[in-house]
């Protein structure tokens, strides 16, 4: 059992290459058919009835605060248990970051954020966040569901409501060499991504300088190298997300047999468990390393996803203030199962059984 062999992502199959050759003898590197296929493909995915893609999920999180109207100055409430990608766009912009709790079964953004301008709320390893998808207290919601594609959320998929910013890193679900998108029910707000990531041009326009109506543009379009993976591998989204359901399942069961915590999903939600998050009862930092310690000398590797929450990271963090305590326990006293580059669902059977009596048993001993 080799837990740490590269498994992840997958390699491109042979009709993946024969289709990047025809796409590079193209020449039509930007702007073209499988841009769109991709758009189309996530509306289907989704359920959104817009979707608009880019060259990475940091640029489509960046382009789709500026189009909800952040600016700088603009308070945007955020949860402090998530990736630096998740804020990088709304530091650009030069807004104020209020570092928000997390729960502590799901991890995700407290149902009670405060008083902000915009809210961020994040996916967290899949699970859905428990706000509304659109509005919360009258504030517009920006989802982080960069690892929640596949995920469903009573029967539909999470991102049929509301605004999300989706990832094709390769690390995600869907892996391609980088890439992102935003769906949204917003036909407005499509409209706007369309203009921002061109430059700030209007779709369909000629670019140029006298065509810019937005300062806030960028060049953010995806390469049609990346698109035409990633419309070949979303195909795959539903068989990837049912094995991750799978494994977890399993893996969340032995970790309850051993008295073990680890994050749950609310209400009616079917996670595509991006990441198996576990420790500890109280999440005891000392009794957590000891258990990654063990773990790792059993041959089943972990890693410290967001070990340094954001409120104190040093790009990011504020002096003073109030601290998350949620956060900052389940960044100390937490770990992920697997790793990024051997994730739990790459796993086969006979792998997850055996994961799953050396949890028992070492947590016995």
């Amino acid at each position: 059992m080799d837990l740490e062999r590269r498994r992840w992502p997958p390699e491109p199959t042979a009709g993946e290459l024969k289709l990047l050759a025809e796409v590079a003898v193209s020449r039509v590197w930007t702007d073209g058919p499988w841009t769109a296929e991709v758009e189309r493909r996530m509306e289907r995915l989704t359920g959104a009835p817009h979707a608009v893609a880019f060259n990475s999920c940091t640029s489509a999180l960046h382009a789709a605060l500026h189009a909800m109207g952040c600016a700088r100055g603009s308070r945007v409430a955020v949860p402090s248990l998530t990736f630096a990608g998740t804020v990088t766009g709304a530091a650009h912009i030069g807004a104020e970051l209020v570092f928000t709790d997390v729960r502590p079964d799901t991890l995700t953004l407290v149902d009670d954020p405060p008083e902000a301008d915009l809210v961020i709320a994040v996916d967290l390893h899949g699970v859905p966040h428990g706000l509304p998808r659109d509005r919360v207290a009258g504030r517009p919601v920006l989802t982080d569901a960069c690892q929640s594609i596949g995920t469903l959320w009573d029967g539909r998929h999470v991102g049929a409501v509301g605004t999300h910013a989706w990832s094709f890193s390769s690390a995600k679900l869907v892996a391609a060499p980088d890439g992102g998108a935003v769906t949204t029910d917003d036909a407005g707000l499509a409209e706007r991504l369309r203009e921002l990531r061109d430059y700030g041009v209007p779709a369909g326009a000629s670019r140029s300088n006298a065509g810019v109506v937005w300062a806030g543009g960028h060049n953010w379009r995806p390469s049609e190298l990346t698109m035409a993976m990633v419309a070949h591998r979303l195909a795959e989204t539903g068989r990837w997300a049912a094995r991750a359901r799978d494994v977890t399942d399993r893996v969340h069961a032995a970790m309850d047999r051993a008295g073990l915590w680890h994050q749950t999903a609310a209400g009616p939600a079917a996670p595509a468990w991006h990441k198996i998050r576990f420790g500890v009862p109280g999440w005891h930092p000392e009794r957590a390393d000891r258990l990654e310690r063990a773990l790792a000398g059993a041959g089943v590797p972990t890693h410290r996803w967001g070990r340094s929450p954001l409120h104190l990271h040093p790009a990011f963090g504020r002096a003073g203030g109030d601290r998350p305590p949620v956060a900052e326990a389940a960044a100390a006293g937490t770990l992920c199962l697997g790793t990024e580059a051997a994730p739990p669902m790459t796993w086969n059977d006979d792998e997850v059984d055996r994961v799953c009596r050396i949890l028992e048993t070492i947590v016995e001993g």
